[in-house]
Formats: structure tokens, sequence, C-alpha cells
């Protein structure tokens, strides 16, 4: 049985079709690289996954259960959503992740500040970034510590919404590396050829 199914959707916004019939089955653990012009639906079908959007026809299934709204919090525990726009809680770094992981669904991960230290190393982030603002850090640093968050979250399946955007060179290689090495479903939305010749399928439309 497939990870995730998407079944003859069908998506409109306004009078322009985005998906008509379109179907793609994901194995668990693996990792998919969603490839198509601007405007064709890719961060649509993501926010589909997430329940933001609702096809006019069609079904998504995840590990068995459709999602519909009786269940699309259950599908959302399973799923960890990192966008380019870095949508984190404001409010100053260490607090913020404190609370989110207070949080009923969180509360069985074995958070720590050491571990958010240890991963502000690896993403190339200073410690004192633990003491700022959220609102004071630039687009790149809020980026990597949606990744973090993310990562931390350890959902079973990732969604990589243009994550790499603003980064340098380097670092999106070092981000993609420890990113396409772990043992999660993932899917990537992005137009950065640092993810060529990685391993992923390609799925265009």
């Amino acid at each position: 049985m497939a990870c995730i199914e998407y079944r003859d959707i069908e998506l409109k916004f306004e009078e322009r079709t985005i998906f008509t019939k379109f179907n793609l089955a994901i194995n668990k653990n693996e990792k998919i690289l969603l490839c198509a012009p601007s405007g064709r639906g890719k961060t649509s079908l993501v926010k589909m996954l997430m329940g933001f959007i609702i096809p006019d026809s069609g079904e998504i299934i995840v590990d068995g259960i459709p999602l519909s709204g009786k269940t699309v919090n259950q599908i959302r525990s399973k799923i960890s959503y990192v966008s380019q726009d870095a949508d984190i809680p404001k409010g100053i770094v260490s607090d913020v992740f404190r609370d989110v992981f207070k949080f009923q669904i969180n509360r069985q991960l074995n958070y720590q500040e050491k571990i958010l230290s240890d991963w502000l190393e690896k993403m190339l982030l200073p410690q004192e970034t633990l003491n700022k603002n959220v609102d004071s850090l630039s687009g790149g640093e809020r980026q990597r510590l949606a990744l973090i968050l993310g990562i931390l979250l350890d959902r079973e399946i990732w969604i990589l919404d243009e994550i790499t955007t603003g980064l340098d060179q380097e670092l999106k290689k070092k981000i993609v590396e420890l990113l396409l090495n772990d043992d999660k479903t993932i899917l990537v939305v992005s137009h950065d050829d640092i993810y060529q010749n990685r391993g992923l399928r390609e799925v265009s439309w």
C-alpha cells in the first residue's frame, strides 16, 4: 500500500483548470521532486495533502486514511510542512521552540534545548540566535529555523516547498544531503538544480 495517494484529482481556480484526473502514488520513505512550470499547481498539490485546499473532485489517501474534514488533523499530525515563507511563531527563538513542544501532539518528543543548539551549529547559525526575536532574523535565518523545527518534530512525511531559496550553495548542499539521507517520505517543491542527480523520483506534468 502506498504511503500517499492522489486519485483522480480535479482542481480549478476560477475558470483555470489546474489538475484533471491527476494520479500519483508515493511509497513510504520515497523522495519525490515535483516538477512543473510556475503556475501549474506544485504548491497546490502539497497544500491539498495538508487539507488547506480542497480538490473539486478526487480523493487523497494517507497511510490508508482518506483525507476529509474528520481526518485532516490526524493526517496533519503525520506531516512536517516547511515553506519558503518560513512561517514560525513570533517571539524569542528559545521560547518559541519550547512552546511548540508543549503542545499536546508534541509532548511525547524528547525535546531539549541542547538538541536545538546542536542543530543551530549544523545549520551554520550562531548560538546567540537562541536569544533573538524571530522578527529580527533575516529570511535565510528564519528559513533554517523553520527547517530545524520541522526536523525536530520528527513527522513521518516531510513537505519541503522551495526551502533553499536565498541560501548560498554550500548551505544548500549541506541541507539537501542531510534531508535526503533520512528515512522519511519527502515531497520537494523546487526550481533549484541542487536536487538533480540526488536519487529523487521526478514527477512532472
